[in-house]
């Protein structure tokens, strides 16, 4: 013991109290005030006044006798520890006072210093002790937490009135039962798990699980779970303190829903609040901060004003510390005590970016009138003011654009009448046509087909698009065609109001259309024509091929089947004509050189000799182009030349080159400035076409002029008919080379 310790002794013996305070003097360790009383009276009038450690009491007193004597010293310092000193004739009361609450008692005669002082320290040290486990008990009996103690196989050993009002059982109906039946079904594994816990030295604080009240109602508890040992250190039971927070749980579970809702509305929404304390100058900001500011929020924690200000585009900073710090300070009275603005301006994020800001606040007021705070919303608009800038732009673009076109625009409402007109059509006026109907404006044939055509519209909701017709006189222009697209016009709720409708004068095209049908009729006769003359070329192409079997009375097949092969090849000549010339868009002209493109690649897959080496060389000049009098004959001499190459010019598998040249050669007569297009190259133009091959060549036997091979007999007659010249060349291989003019095309 650290302090001094008072000491008080009631004995009415001088020479028993002077023994006591000679072994006080001899034996104790520790420093102490020691004083003595002779009457009841006298130590309890002491006690009121002096604050005391330990009281020594006789139990015989001139003014109190017995048990009695301890009792009212008890009574009146129960706090304070107690030792008894009786005679050896009293020890039975000695023992039955410390039952009734005193420390000790020592037998004079027998008690010795060391036994007196062990005795005084032990009755204040288990004093101190009693108190705390007395507080303590007082604590869990008094507490609104059920503390509850159970024992390792899972009895319940206490219970305090916390736990009666948590789970609804008084003590006599759960102590020493299970502690299992505070447990829900679907907890039923719990308790074993938890006493693991504890037993291998976890801590376990405040653990959210789960509760049965006795009324069968589940609640939710936190609970804390300590280990309670012996004296000898072993443990021995597990303490159980345990909160209801049923209804905290409720309330955490409604606040995280409408901070879930709030969460999910600023960050859907992009928006940032803000609560501006204009008496401390001090900023709160919360949702999207990082995404509009590009500031963390720990960087805007409590900031001031001038922040804020500070980043606002120089243009800008007036307007709103006008509307919204000034205008905001300002005494303004009305009955709500709050004042409204909102403001679009320009803001630098934290990387220097400006970006639009809307702010949207309210400005509240105190009793005297003068602005504390300042709650706002802010929303980066930056997106949609870009596309109102655009869709301004495009609105311009459209009117610069329909300024002059022929698209008229109108809306009607549900009595079509018009409502707005844009870019009327000629000899309409706005003025003359806003709030009127179709019947007031068209002849009646064409205001009922206007009129049917809306209101089918209006009554299926679905958008159609018609070829109309205007009927007017030729003085007024004559008709006008219109391409126009009906869709129903609707509000913001999706109701239908009206019509509006596009439509495109397309006269002009209709007639263009007209115009070009006649054409391809045209056209087409020309083909038909072209057809029928080529089919009696190839008829007289047949009969030349028959007479060369005509005098045979025994037919070699494989001739015959190479005769029949070079009459395919030359019907595809022609055909390969007849498809170019379709496809072009002249009557009667093609395109020379992507017809011979054409042909020699058919006559390659004719003959299959696409892999055996052969190689087809064409050196032809781009846009040549002849009409179906030379590009015939022409086709089919190359036809000849080419097929006469691939049959006879490699033969035992060889390889080699089949080349084909094309030209044009201009006439002296007429000068360069007179050709200023493909067509005009043709006035006076002669052409050089080459077909050559490095094969075995053309013996010197077969002779142009008396030729009996039906090939080289057709090349000479067409040549002829072309009014060209033809040369052979023998000297490597066969190199053929004909010379041909075109007259100018009237």
């Amino acid at each position: 013991m650290n302090k001094k310790v008072k000491i008080l002794l009631f004995e009415d013996n001088p020479g028993d109290a002077g023994l006591i305070e000679e072994m006080l003097e001899e034996f104790a360790d520790f420093q102490y005030e020691f004083k003595t009383v002779q009457t009841l009276n006298e130590g309890l009038s002491l006690l009121k006044k002096n604050r005391l450690d330990i009281i020594l009491s006789d139990l015989g007193l001139p003014d109190s006798y017995g048990i009695d004597t301890f009792l009212e010293i008890h009574a009146r310092n129960s706090r304070i520890p107690i030792i008894i000193l009786t005679g050896m004739n009293d020890e039975k009361i000695g023992v039955e006072a410390v039952k009734k609450g005193a420390q000790d008692y020592l037998v004079k005669g027998q008690v010795d210093g060391r036994l007196l002082r062990r005795s005084i320290q032990y009755s204040i040290e288990r004093k101190k002790a009693e108190e705390r486990v007395q507080n303590l008990a007082n604590i869990v009996e008094s507490s609104n937490d059920a503390i509850v103690t159970r024992s390792l196989d899972g009895f319940i050993t206490s219970w305090n009135l916390g736990a009666e009002q948590i789970y609804g059982y008084p003590a006599e109906e759960v102590l020493g039962k299970p502690a299992t039946v505070l447990i829900p079904c679907s907890l039923k594994n719990e308790i074993q798990k938890l006493t693991e816990m504890i037993k291998q030295g976890e801590k376990i604080h405040q653990y959210e699980t789960s509760r049965l009240r006795k009324d069968g109602k589940v609640i939710d508890v936190s609970m804390t779970l300590s280990p309670v040992f012996d004296i000898s250190g072993e443990l021995m039971a597990i303490s159980v303190i345990a909160r209801d927070i049923t209804e905290s749980k409720k309330a955490e579970e409604r606040l995280h829903k409408s901070e879930e809702r709030y969460r999910i509305v600023t960050e859907q929404t992009g928006q940032l609040i803000y609560e501006h304390d204009m008496e401390e100058n001090k900023i709160y900001w919360a949702g999207t901060i990082e995404e509009i500011t590009g500031y963390a929020q720990e960087e805007l924690l409590n900031t001031g004003i001038e922040l804020w200000i500070n980043n606002v585009h120089p243009e800008d900073q007036k307007k709103v510390w006008n509307q919204k710090i000034k205008g905001c300070g300002q005494n303004v009275k009305n009955t709500e005590n709050k004042r409204n603005f909102h403001l679009e301006y320009r803001f630098r994020r934290k990387d220097g970016e400006y970006i639009h800001i809307e702010d949207h606040g309210v400005c509240l007021q105190k009793g005297n009138y003068l602005t504390n705070k300042v709650l706002g919303i802010m929303k980066d608009i930056t997106e949609r003011k870009r596309t109102e800038e655009a869709l301004r732009r495009s609105e311009e673009r459209f009117r610069l654009a329909l300024r002059g076109s022929r698209i008229v625009m109108f809306s009607q409402d549900l009595e079509l009448r018009y409502t707005w007109v844009y870019n009327p059509a000629p000899g309409f006026k706005i003025e003359d046509v806003l709030g009127r109907r179709d019947y007031d404006i068209y002849q009646l044939e064409d205001a009922e087909i206007f009129t049917a055509i809306k209101r089918q519209v209006l009554a299926s909701g679905v958008g159609r698009r018609d070829e109309v017709v205007t009927h007017r006189p030729a003085s007024a222009g004559g008709n006008m065609v219109h391409d126009m697209t009906t869709e129903p016009l609707c509000d913001s709720i999706g109701t239908i109001i009206g019509v509006i409708c596009v439509a495109m004068d397309i006269t002009e095209k209709k007639e263009a259309e007209s115009f070009l049908k006649k054409i391809e009729e045209a056209r087409k006769k020309e083909i038909h024509h072209r057809i029928k003359n080529n089919l009696q070329v190839i008829s007289s192409l047949l009969d030349l091929q028959a007479e060369k079997f005509a005098g045979n009375e025994i037919y070699d097949t494989s001739k015959v089947l190479a005769a029949f092969r070079d009459s395919q090849n030359r019907v595809i000549s022609m055909a390969l004509i007849h498809e170019e010339l379709y496809g072009s868009k002249e009557v009667s002209i093609l395109n020379f050189a992507t017809y011979l493109q054409k042909l020699t690649e058919e006559l390659f897959r004719c003959y299959n000799v696409g892999a055996s080496g052969t190689e087809m060389v064409l050196e032809i000049e781009e846009n040549i182009f002849f009409d179906m009098d030379t590009a015939v004959p022409l086709g089919m001499i190359v036809n000849e030349l080419v097929s006469n190459s691939l049959k006879h010019a490699f033969p035992g598998g060889k390889t080699g080159k089949v080349q084909i040249k094309l030209s044009r050669e201009i006439s002296e007569k007429f000068g360069h400035s007179e050709i200023e297009d493909s067509n005009e190259a043709r006035k006076g133009a002669s052409y050089i076409l080459i077909v050559s091959d490095n094969g075995v060549g053309i013996p010197e036997s077969i002779s142009l002029e008396d030729s009996d091979t039906l090939g080289i007999q057709l090349v000479t007659i067409l040549v002829d008919q072309l009014d060209g010249e033809l040369d052979l060349n023998r000297t490597s291989g066969a190199e053929f080379t004909i010379k041909i003019k075109v007259a100018e095309n009237k």
